[in-house]
């Protein structure tokens, strides 16, 4: 069972405020995809090291626990920490740019011309300085 499968939860809800209070190594909670873990006997099995979660004690990890790419293994034995549902549901998704936003970004930018020349000119520009004023101004 994946975390972001919605493993069961024991029903109960945690808002942000309470979720913060637990916040040290003798008492660590964390939260991936809207979901509560209370964490704190897993930190010296951690592989990255206790200090790694502590940093993401307290609030919504599941940024951070997606970047470092963990296995689905690590996802499976996280849900055996799992203590209940967070009150602000699972936001990762709201974080990231959708494909399509991207896209227009780039094809913005890729089709500005005066951005283009920026591109070229600047370093050109640099390179020449760097060649020219120690030569004729020192």
């Amino acid at each position: 069972m994946a975390v972001e499968d919605g493993a069961p939860a024991s029903g109960k809800m945690y808002s942000l405020t309470e979720v913060k209070q637990h916040n040290t190594e003798e008492d660590c909670w964390i939260v991936v995809h809207g979901k509560v873990y209370n964490v704190t006997e897993f930190l010296d099995e951690h592989p990255g090291g206790f200090d790694i979660i502590l940093t993401n004690t307290g609030k919504d990890a599941t940024e951070d626990f997606e970047e470092i790419g963990h296995s689905n293994a690590a996802k499976d034995l996280l849900s055996k920490y799992i203590i209940g549902d967070f009150e602000g549901g699972d936001v990762s998704h709201l974080n990231k740019p959708s494909i399509s936003a991207v896209r227009a970004q780039q094809t913005t930018t890729a089709s500005n011309p005066a951005l283009k020349l920026l591109q070229i000119l600047l370093p050109l520009l640099v390179i020449l300085a760097a060649i020219f004023v120690p030569k004729y101004l020192l």
